[in-house]
């Protein structure tokens, strides 16, 4: 990307978080990204966030280090050999210390009735949720916390956990209200950020400059209210072409059939074409953060 279509990136994730979030998000936040540090890393699923540190006061990352290509390569096993090995206990050790962390944050902010927001991997934080459940814990953040992922819903190497799911556990675990339970869906390849609106998380597709397509096996466009394989013309890409088909399985809607925003809407739950290797941001992270510890 060169600068203008960088920065077009960021504007966009802004807008969308926070007219879709609106009136729960506020500046005077308490926010953890659920990412590395975007400052620390020049992976693009780290990188792209960085916007998130200019919308709220106080942001943590949970992944506070150096996160290169060469990270990410030896704790997925690239090439083996102590150096590997090294690697992954390594990344075991951080995994368990960010979950306690994550928890240590929750209780410092219930304590100080402090507003948060979580942004980023729905895995992560899926995990944390889940050793509060086994701890027999729960937080009452109400009206006082929202909850924004994108990058994907791959839990675990064999699990996908349904987006209302996720949301139900985040009422019962969190007690953040569902409708502050909001998913983004994004590529790396396009500017098009498309939210969850509260109303009934229809994704919103930013049409002023993003112009959507279904396609048939055949590659041919097909009409609204049909399943088939996602592709765009993104128009905001100044750097390179953004004309995209991805390995995404969809279902675009003429008009959202329950809130009055205008352009055409994507149907909640966003799934893999069959035999596509499962892709995202968020799944490049939980693949680092997960190797070894059978999940």
């Amino acid at each position: 990307r060169d600068k203008r279509t960088w920065d077009i990136v960021e504007y966009s994730l802004g807008k969308a978080a926070i007219s879709m979030a609106y009136p729960i998000w506020e500046y005077d936040m308490y926010g953890y990204l659920l990412m590395p540090n975007p400052f620390k890393t020049n992976v693009f699923a780290g990188k792209g966030i960085m916007v998130f540190y200019d919308l709220v006061k106080d942001v943590r990352a949970a992944i506070n280090r150096e996160v290169n290509t060469e990270v990410i390569q030896l704790t997925m096993g690239a090439g083996g050999g102590l150096k590997t090995a090294i690697a992954k206990a390594a990344i075991a050790r951080m995994y368990k210390k960010v979950v306690n962390n994550i928890i240590s944050w929750l209780e410092m902010n219930e304590r100080e009735k402090n507003k948060i927001v979580f942004v980023g991997a729905p895995w992560l934080l899926y995990a944390v949720m889940t050793k509060l459940q086994e701890d027999g814990r729960t937080f009452d953040f109400a009206d006082r916390g929202g909850v924004i992922t994108g990058g994907g819903w791959k839990i675990q190497e064999d699990r996908r956990v349904p987006v209302a799911e996720f949301r139900k556990m985040v009422k019962d675990t969190l007690g953040i209200n569902e409708e502050y339970c909001l998913d983004v869906y994004a590529m790396v390849e396009s500017n098009g950020i498309m939210a969850h609106c509260q109303e009934g998380h229809y994704l919103h597709i930013p049409h002023s400059y993003y112009h959507p397509l279904v396609l048939d096996e055949d590659f041919k466009p097909k009409g609204y209210g049909e399943y088939g394989q996602f592709a765009f013309l993104d128009s905001s890409t100044y750097s390179y072409p953004g004309f995209i088909i991805s390995g995404d399985r969809v279902r675009i809607l003429e008009h959202c059939p329950v809130c009055d925003r205008p352009g055409p809407v994507l149907e909640p739950e966003v799934t893999r074409v069959r035999g596509a290797e499962m892709r995202g941001c968020a799944e490049e992270v939980r693949r680092m953060l997960s190797t070894d510890l059978g999940r």
